[in-house]
């Protein structure tokens, strides 16, 4: 008969003595937390979701989480914990909803929402890219989008009061991991100044737009393109550039931007150099 491990019974008290003591030492830093934060909505005295959210600390936090984490648990579950703590906390600074499109593949698209935003939020549902956009704007809601979402939607993100692009999903690319939808979130205004790694444009062209190397695209709809470039988005520079490559530009804007996500291939760790999943 296998032995299942049941035969010492005081050894296995004191196993479960130490993982009862690990989970009041968790639940302990979770409420210190909640002072901290406390504190902080008194500090910053806002209530504006554009000013709780700093996508790329978040991103930072998320790099060190994985470079930090080994053994059984898997990072994705680590992922959506500390998710779900950010956002509590979060919501908890500045009450949000999260509009989501749900026109197309709706199941995945509530997976994605739930695991990076958890259930702190309301899921507002619509039905499209640019009723998402609608939600945000004006409003205390982000957005979440579907990268192959239909239509030029980011033109309602052109302008200074606009809602713009934060973060693209999933920061955390890994084989067989759940809420693996491709999609963007975007936010009201940022208060935040650091800079993107990766930051988008809006463009709208005569004809085709190109392969390029040096920028990735988005999502494209007719003449209305959705770009990535790597670093500061130096609009007078990537249009000269763009004419001199024979894409001609009738306009372009900044519209936000993202942290360059991370790839884990079961060995190693490393950083993204594109934007590509």
């Amino acid at each position: 008969m296998p032995d299942t491990g049941e035969s010492d019974p005081r050894a296995l008290a004191k196993l479960r003595e130490k993982i009862d003591a690990i989970d009041a030492d968790m639940h302990r830093l979770l409420i210190e937390r909640g002072s901290i934060i406390d504190t902080l909505i008194r500090v910053k005295g806002t209530s504006v979701v554009g000013a709780a959210f700093r996508p790329m600390r978040e991103a930072d936090m998320m790099r060190r989480i994985v470079a930090r984490h080994s053994g059984a648990l898997p990072i994705a579950t680590v992922e959506h914990l500390w998710r779900e703590i950010i956002t509590t906390f979060t919501h908890t600074q500045a009450p949000f909803g999260v509009a989501i499109d749900v026109s197309s593949d709706a199941t995945r698209m509530r997976d994605q929402a739930r695991f990076t935003f958890g259930f702190s939020v309301d899921l507002i549902e619509v039905a499209s890219a640019a009723a998402v956009v609608e939600a945000v704007a004006g409003a205390n809601n982000l957005g979440l989008i579907a990268r192959t979402a239909r239509g030029p939607w980011w033109r309602g993100l052109v302008g200074a009061e606009a809602p713009k692009l934060m973060a693209l999903l999933p920061f955390i690319a890994a084989a067989s991991r759940p809420a693996d939808l491709p999609a963007f979130v975007i936010s009201p205004p940022l208060a935040d100044a650091t800079p993107f790694d990766i930051n988008a444009v809006a463009l709208t062209i005569d004809g085709a737009m190109k392969t390029m190397d040096e920028i990735t695209i988005l999502a494209a709809s007719g003449d209305d393109v959705l770009v990535a470039v790597n670093g500061p988005a130096d609009l007078a520079y990537l249009n000269t550039w763009l004419e001199d490559a024979g894409v001609h530009v009738r306009s372009l804007s900044a519209v936000g931007g993202f942290a360059r996500g991370i790839t884990i291939d079961g060995r190693a760790t490393a950083l993204y150099g594109g934007v590509e999943r």
